[in-house]
């Protein structure tokens, strides 16, 4: 069984991987911060098979509590950059798909599809 003291180093490690993780989104590290995503996810499941006890002294209670506060914060602002890279990449593919039939259009009407600006005169 896992003393109090022992769960209490495993949430200290799993507040610092989620502070790496928001330091990574915050860069734009985001290969990496998958990586560590999928080490993050494995160890909040390891930790949830193993309840805080009921019966902490306050001091502890109040430790657990500014941890696990710490770690919701830091989910919350992964999440916002997340979603606001996913926005970016969006609007990315928006672009490209426009590019696309941009390029198709121009294609359809040009001799021999090339394309306004790439003609090369040597041909």
């Amino acid at each position: 069984m896992t003393t109090p003291s022992q769960l209490l180093k495993d949430y200290q490690q799993l507040q610092l991987l989620s502070r790496h993780i928001l330091a990574l989104a915050n860069n734009g590290a985001w290969d990496e911060v998958v990586e560590q995503e999928i080490i993050y996810i494995q160890s909040v499941e390891n930790l949830s098979k193993m309840p805080i006890p009921d019966n902490l002294d306050s001091v502890m209670q109040l430790q657990f509590r500014k941890i696990l506060r710490e770690i919701v914060e830091s989910e919350a602002q992964i999440k916002e950059l997340l979603q606001k890279r996913m926005d970016e990449m969006s609007s990315l593919m928006q672009t490209l798909v426009k590019q696309h039939s941009v390029n198709a259009a121009y294609g359809e009407f040009s001799p021999q599809g090339v394309i306004p600006g790439n003609i090369n005169p040597q041909e």
